[in-house]
């Protein structure tokens, strides 16, 4: 699989959140292996790591994503992906800070076996 970390703002789809964006540029500073909008049959994950044996999804989810019938059509959506092999870590907030942040950053590296 080819290196795609470079110009990441150009994978982003059209509107990235502020979230999404920083958690990129957090991601390029450590030089972390990641590709974002990757197209998976069923939906476009938000950032995904090509691990072996099973690769990592990770979905950012805003405001949007807290209402009942979208939270319903993810959960159905992220357990067809579950039953596929993926492993899905799923990123929720409210509003942006540089708190939350560092925290869902912080769930990232969890879920890669990593530290800062």
């Amino acid at each position: 699989m080819s290196n795609q970390r470079s110009g990441w703002p150009e994978r982003l789809h059209a509107n990235p959140s502020r979230m999404e964006q920083e958690l990129a540029i957090n991601l390029e500073h450590d030089q972390i292996h990641y590709l974002t909008q990757v197209e998976i049959p069923v939906t476009t994950a938000d950032f995904y790591f090509p691990l072996e044996p099973r690769p990592l999804i990770v979905f950012v989810d805003g405001r949007v994503h807290l209402k009942p019938a979208q939270m319903m059509k993810d959960e159905e959506l992220r357990t067809l992906l579950r039953k596929r092999g993926y492993r899905i870590l799923e990123l929720t907030y409210d509003n942006y800070s540089d708190k939350k942040r560092d925290e869902l950053y912080e769930e990232i590296l969890d879920s890669l076996g990593r530290e800062i």
